[in-house]
């Protein structure tokens, strides 16, 4: 797994790619694995407001690569 530090605004552009990549992918899949695109997108978007407003500094991404991020101010 990589690690990258990266600052807050950077982060938030990381999980906005990062939600749009699996909303596309969830839509060209079948039922069976849009569940599983469903709560990735799910975690995605609650880290990407609690990165926001700075609750988290620190977290990892499964897709589209598996990243582990810290945010440095």
């Amino acid at each position: 797994m990589e690690r990258y530090f990266v600052s807050r605004t950077s982060a938030v552009a990381l999980l906005v790619d990062a939600r749009r990549a699996i909303a596309q992918q969830r839509e060209d899949k079948f039922a069976h694995d849009a569940s599983h695109y469903e709560r990735l997108l799910g975690e995605v978007e609650r880290l990407l407001l609690d990165v926001r407003v700075g609750r988290v500094l620190e977290f990892d991404l499964e897709f589209p690569s598996r990243v582990h991020v810290i945010v440095a101010d």
